[in-house]
């Protein structure tokens, strides 16, 4: 039996039974596994929660068959931050919510992975609302890219297919951020404070509809994040 080590973030979770929990994690190494964690609702342990959502935790693991087994954890980061804050936690279960969509099991992403993690990290200390979403804009630019499904040239090119009822009415301010973006100059957006919230949030829809027409998925902003937007 041949036992492995590494680290992952839970991104989904499901409790079944009187005691057992069902787990997703995404791991640095591994990409995306599943996995049933036995009687953890019941456990002793003083390290349970490190097997919720929303851990950044070490896990130890081996195969048999085609399951993955648990021999051992321990929390690495809890993001208590995060956890306080309502609308920090909205941010993180939207990102959860499109990479439960986006992953297959066992397919890595090391990339997809570093930038999550340090979106976490930004998050569980940051107290500037307007930089972190544009954190979540950048999130979505890099699905965008590790996806393959990038734009080239113009970037009115992210509505073109998009059905016309789903389309986001852009503002200046709006396509001048999606510019830098995919100009890799998002730096000029975070150091400039013109680049207001409404605007960027915005921008945030333009991608994730461009997301779940070329990848099928169903992310939604609205709902997760904001209620109905007034545009």
């Amino acid at each position: 039996m041949i036992f492995l080590r590494g680290k992952g973030i839970i991104i989904s979770k499901k409790d079944v039974e009187e005691a057992d929990r069902y787990i997703d994690i995404f791991m640095e190494d591994y990409g995306k596994i599943s996995t049933l964690i036995k009687g953890i609702r019941k456990s002793k342990r003083r390290d349970k929660t490190a097997v919720d959502i929303l851990s950044l935790t070490d896990f130890q693991f081996y195969k048999k068959n085609d399951n993955i087994i648990i021999s051992n954890f321990s929390t690495v980061k809890d993001y208590l931050a995060i956890k306080s804050d309502i609308d920090k936690i909205n941010m993180v279960f939207y990102i959860f919510s499109i990479l439960n969509q986006i992953l297959v099991e066992n397919g890595r992403n090391r990339k997809l992975y570093e930038v999550l993690e340090k979106t976490l990290d930004y998050l569980n200390s940051s107290e500037d609302n307007r930089k972190n979403y544009l954190l979540l804009l950048y999130f979505l630019y890099i699905v965008i890219k590790e996806e393959g499904i990038s734009i080239e040239g113009d970037i009115n090119e992210l509505q073109f297919e998009i059905p016309e009822q789903k389309k986001i009415n852009l503002d200046e301010t709006s396509k001048k951020i999606l510019e830098y973006l995919f100009e890799d100059k998002l730096k000029i957006v975070i150091n400039d404070e013109n680049y207001e919230l409404n605007s960027v949030k915005k921008a945030i829809l333009v991608l994730e509809n461009y997301i779940n027409f070329n990848l099928d998925t169903n992310i939604n902003a609205k709902k997760m994040l904001w209620g109905a937007l007034l545009w």
